[in-house]
């Protein structure tokens, strides 16, 4: 599955506003909801907490809430059935926290749209201090499926992953 139009262009202006220090990631204040206008409703932002480490939902655009069996705001993914340790979104989340690299991958769908079975998602870092990774940006992408039969397997060699810019 190709990235989507949308994932594309944050991921552009994710890059664009990156620090220009090797290693540096943008923080959440860098970002301009005025820069990123419609597309913030494709958006979630998720806090990173390290005590015990887990992932809270800070913000969940429109769009992407229609995607969702209800609004997660405020909740963490171990507060989420299938969502906490070990899980393959825990998993995913974690990666992006422990590498520092950007990931692009197909994610199984599962929500309230019976017609779409297929999604990717883009995750980027997020550090206040530019170096801590504090907020995770994650974009999703749906795609109707027409076979509902299809089944879904992870697979991290399918993945897309991005490196952060050299200085």
């Amino acid at each position: 599955m190709k990235m989507g139009d949308v994932q594309d262009e944050v991921l552009r202006y994710w890059l664009k506003i990156c620090p220009s220090a090797g290693g540096a990631y943008p923080s959440r204040k860098d970002i301009k909801v005025s820069d990123l206008r419609n597309r913030m409703a494709h958006i979630a932002i998720l806090d990173v907490e390290t005590d015990p480490v887990d992932f809270r939902y800070r913000l969940i655009g429109t769009r992407l809430r229609e995607f969702l069996h209800r609004d997660y705001t405020g909740q963490s993914l171990s507060e989420l059935e299938g969502k906490g340790p070990g899980s393959e979104i825990w998993t995913i989340f974690d990666r992006v926290k422990t590498s520092g690299d950007p990931l692009y991958c197909q994610v199984p769908y599962v929500g309230p749209k019976a017609d779409f079975k297929q999604a990717s998602s883009l995750y980027l870092p997020l550090a206040s201090d530019h170096n801590t990774i504090d907020k995770i940006l994650e974009v999703s992408h749906f795609q109707r499926i027409e076979t509902k039969e299809q089944s879904f397997n992870f697979d991290w060699m399918k993945s897309r992953i991005y490196s952060i810019p050299a200085a």
